[in-house]
């Protein structure tokens, strides 16, 4: 699943899941859009979003 697809099924808005992980709202959007290569995310970053995603970082950081 994409970060997009994790973040719309637990019905978070961009900025509620930038509050809930500390990660910038448009940091957030640039990987979800592809302006920012998600592979190359901070593993501090990825750690935060998983957590506020309740899932493991692997589950978005890996392509397709």
């Amino acid at each position: 699943m994409t970060l997009k697809e994790l973040r719309q099924t637990k019905g978070l808005t961009l900025k509620a899941l930038g509050a809930a992980s500390g990660v910038h709202p448009v940091k957030i959007s640039q990987y979800e859009s592809g302006t920012l290569n998600i592979e190359n995310m901070s593993l501090k970053n990825a750690a935060r979003l998983a957590d506020a995603l309740g899932c493991d970082p692997r589950d978005f950081l890996k392509e397709g």
